[in-house]
């Protein structure tokens, strides 16, 4: 038996404690407060590593417990709703989370490559590197981005202001810039001049003064510019209807609870109402029963109504089922939205047509057969101009300002987080949700069948919320913005960036090394 030595052991330790830190900065824990240490004794693993393939470990060990952390509750999902074992169910958060880990084994195996080569500009070449991974996990294979290192901070006001420049990105930027500087001055500063570190010490603190500051100088000027309008009232209506009875119960039943709570929110003069993702489980547009009284509501008591529904259209010699988002305005037109990026596994299977033993295998799991929209709709009402984010789609930014670039001035997000049980998970839904409204400046109403609901501000207040599993209504207040962002108008293009930056000192370096055959560690 191969004895592993003390340094790895210890080496690997350190990594589970960046894994552990990593997960803890998120809800529930909402330690958020240990985003600038967290990945200071995983740097130290690196640098005390061989080479870039026991910093690969290191990342891959960091990753793997910080996902398995953050995601345990695959494990009841997979097996409540899914109908499979719990071995299975834990086998899935495994795969999972060893998936994902491979992004940070990868920024980890590259920083070694970095701390190697290039002395000076490791303080910009390895958040880079971080971000170029991060970007990648978020979209790669459909995209994962859930809790994105930014995406912690979401408590943090004054800090996540610079997102509506920089997307969520740059906070991750900033982050790994602090946590890198802090290993550098703590463990590597013998091995720069006091120049070098004067320099960096600047820079650091330039970039994170400059972000906290105009953090306050945002939240002021939106407030300032927000006491000029009108507000609107919003009615986020919870009908907290199970996910077995949800498409077991009747037509008529579910279709009353909204409708009865709706009509409670109405002592309040709401100016629209909004109801959850798939609030009504069954295709509204060929029961007319259904489609008349829903629409009857809103023409009779003058109000928008906005509801989750399965949509369906026939064309290419098949039926296409569709998650959509209607809109019944207090006139009597409807229009609606069909979410765009269906979530894999849940909402349909990858390559079900070419690998058909995948639908045989999870046959039974509760998985749909859903067709993702072709465009970017906006629900239209006299002045309101609606962008509908459909569960999911909230966390991609690169998706949601497409609404507000197209004219939005409110955005809404619906979902159905009865899939999660009472975990962590609704709130670190809840809490991506908030950068939905920073970025593009927008207020955002959110309904939820089971909860969260509640109103973001545009600088990412919670203003209102609902508890978890309870049949309310919730009353708030938003505001309607035209103004578009730096962020709206131009998406990621700090992260493209970074990106290419992290891109070209690799391919200089290939070729330093391997047509030259030199090094330059002055760089």
């Amino acid at each position: 038996m191969t004895k592993i030595p003390r340094t790895e052991l210890f080496n690997a330790a350190l990594a589970c404690l960046s894994g552990l830190s990593i997960a803890f900065l998120f809800p529930s824990f909402n330690l958020e407060f240990l985003a600038w240490f967290s990945l200071i004794p995983l740097l130290y693993a690196i640098n005390k590593s061989k080479n870039f393939k026991e910093s690969l470990l290191y990342g891959f060990i960091a990753g793997i417990v910080s996902y398995a952390v953050i995601l345990y509750w695959i494990v009841y999902t997979v097996h409540v709703f899914g109908n499979l074992p719990y071995y299975v169910a834990v086998f899935a958060l495994l795969i999972l989370s060893s998936y994902l880990a491979v992004y940070i084994a990868l920024f980890a195996g590259f920083t070694k490559i970095i701390l190697n080569n290039y002395k000076r500009l490791g303080i910009i070449l390895i958040p880079s590197c971080w971000i170029f991974f991060e970007f990648l996990k978020s979209h790669l294979l459909t995209g994962f981005p859930w809790e994105n290192l930014g995406f912690s901070q979401y408590l943090n006001l004054p800090f996540i202001q610079i997102s509506n420049i920089t997307g969520v990105f740059g906070l991750s930027f900033i982050i790994v810039l602090i946590n890198y500087s802090i290993f550098r001055f703590i463990f590597l500063k013998n091995k720069i001049s006091k120049r070098q570190a004067l320099i960096e010490l600047f820079f650091v603190l330039f970039v994170f003064v400059s972000a906290v500051s105009y953090g306050y100088y945002n939240i002021y000027r939106v407030n300032k510019s927000l006491k000029e309008k009108p507000p609107l009232r919003v009615a986020l209506i919870q009908g907290n209807i199970g996910m077995f009875k949800k498409w077991k119960i009747t037509k008529k039943r579910t279709t009353r609870i909204y409708l009865n709570l709706t009509k409670k929110s109405l002592k309040y003069k709401p100016f629209i109402a909004i109801w959850p993702e798939t609030a009504l489980p069954y295709i509204i547009s060929i029961h007319p029963h259904y489609w008349n009284k829903v629409m009857h509501f809103a023409e009779k008591n003058g109000i928008d109504l906005i509801f989750g529904a399965i949509g369906l259209r026939f064309f290419k010699g098949s039926y296409h089922y569709y998650n959509r988002d209607y809109m019944f305005d207090a006139s009597g037109k409807y229009y609606y939205y069909d979410k765009h990026h269906l979530v894999p596994f849940g909402e349909y299977i990858p390559l079900r047509n070419q690998l058909p033993f995948l639908a045989h295998i999870l046959k039974g799991a509760g998985i749909g057969n859903f067709t993702p929209g072709s465009k970017f709709r906006i629900l239209k009402s006299g002045k309101l101009k609606i962008g509908s984010m459909i569960c999911y789609e909230a966390y991609f930014d690169s998706l949601v300002r497409h609404f507000p670039e197209g004219g939005a001035n409110l955005l809404i997000s619906i979902t159905d987080d009865a899939w999660y049980g009472k975990t962590s998970a609704p709130y670190q839904d809840m809490s991506m949700t908030v950068f939905s409204a920073v970025e593009n400046d927008r207020f955002v109403a959110r309904a939820g069948n089971s909860g969260i609901s509640g109103v973001i501000s545009p600088v990412g207040k919670i203003l209102e919320e609902t508890n978890i599993f309870k049949r309310t209504f919730i009353i708030g207040y938003v505001k309607l913005i035209n103004k578009k962002t730096f962020f709206t108008l131009y998406g990621n293009i700090f992260t493209y960036a970074i990106s290419i930056i992290f891109l070209l000192s690799l391919i200089y370096l290939l070729f330093y090394r391997f047509f030259l055959g030199k090094t330059d560690k002055r760089k």
